[in-house]
């Protein structure tokens, strides 16, 4: 890319798309066209009238608007961004601003300690300390969720671990260690009235499963164990369960021998 030049947008511009090496843009510019670059920054105002193809990482602490795919390395949002298609990161997706995608998201890590709104999410890690909005599922190695998240289909991952809250809606789970607790930190709402807000999950299965909090119609599992604070319709068990007292509608052993 020795020949390709730089782009550069310090005021209000309109440039064509094509190749470039480095963009920056900290005025308020428009993209006529598809734009493939080796880094892009973005701390004004953006509009990209395509697809994004970005070798290197992506940073945006300003506003950004792309109505067609992204692709890149890394992306980092701190400000507000919106694509229309779907976006794609080889490395680490970091959103502690506002990142709405109209698709799906596909990435190495997916950090979320701002917001995320998005189809389906696909990736090696999803940690989400902020609030994400899944019209799909979510399908991780690990996920991680202490903040709010609203997935309306499958969250299905190795490991599950997931604080406790009023905004923790999820259609189901399913992974090989599924654990639930009860949030360390409580609200003043919640201490005012003595209630602790629970996960609301339709189904959960699992090889071991530990809940606290939670409300599900049916917990599936091998070892499983349903603690303070559950209401659970009813319980599958093939190991072992272990329940507080009026935390299960109805429970059943699926394992050899059961009756």
């Amino acid at each position: 890319m020795n020949d390709i030049m730089d782009m550069k947008i310090s005021g209000s511009s309109a440039m064509p798309g094509g190749e470039y090496r480095t963009v920056s843009i900290s005025g308020s510019g428009k993209v006529q066209g598809s734009l493939r670059c080796e880094s892009l920054r973005c701390s004004g105002s953006a509009r990209v009238q395509g697809d994004v193809d970005c070798a290197g990482k992506i940073r945006c602490s300003g506003s950004s608007r792309v109505t067609g795919d992204i692709t890149c390395q890394e992306l980092g949002c701190s400000g507000s961004t919106r694509c229309e298609g779907s976006l794609r990161a080889n490395g680490r997706v970091r959103s502690s601003g506002a990142l709405k995608l109209d698709g799906s998201l596909e990435g190495g890590e997916v950090d979320v300690s701002g917001g995320l709104e998005a189809g389906e999410i696909r990736c090696g890690r999803l940690h989400c300390s902020g609030g994400a909005r899944v019209s799909g599922g979510v399908e991780a190695e690990s996920a991680h969720l202490t903040g709010s998240a609203v997935i309306q289909g499958l969250l299905n991952a190795e490991t599950v671990e997931i604080s406790a809250s009023r905004g923790i809606r999820i259609g189901s789970i399913g992974g090989s260690s599924i654990r639930i607790y009860k949030p360390t930190q409580v609200s003043l709402l919640g201490l005012f009235h003595g209630s602790v807000s629970c996960a609301q999950v339709g189904d959960i299965e699992g090889d071991d499963v530990d809940l606290e909090y939670t409300q599900a119609d049916v917990v599936r599992g091998r070892r499983i164990r349903i603690g303070e604070g559950c209401s659970i319709g009813r319980v599958e068990y093939s190991e072992s369960l272990d329940a507080w007292d009026g935390t299960v509608g109805e429970s059943v052993c699926t394992g050899e021998g059961a009756q």
